[in-house]
């Protein structure tokens, strides 16, 4: 079990929680991807983020260097609220 399961299963509070399981999801999206899929450089958890859009049963995700999904932030939160998708993130550079 990673450090970051036990350390949610043991955390003080549901926000705790959520952030340990979202660096272990962080984690594991990096280890599969490696490279940013923007920009081909090598991705680093601690600044990585996983941005997902969620339609219906449909998902689709991006695994992205902190710099490249800070210059597509905005048209992407703007495209998903034009599909009506939600938009959920994970930057690794807030955990």
């Amino acid at each position: 079990m990673s450090s970051n399961v036990l350390r949610a299963l043991m955390a003080d509070s549901e926000e705790e929680r959520e952030a340990h399981l979202n660096r272990e999801v962080l984690l594991y999206a990096v280890q599969r991807q490696i490279q940013c899929q923007r920009t081909g450089a090598i991705l680093d958890v601690r600044t990585a983020v996983l941005a997902t859009t969620v339609l219906g049963d449909k998902r689709g995700s991006w695994v992205l260097t902190g710099e490249a999904w800070d210059e597509m932030e905005e048209w992407t939160r703007a495209k998903a609220a034009e599909i009506g998708a939600t938009l959920e993130v994970i930057d690794g550079r807030k955990l």
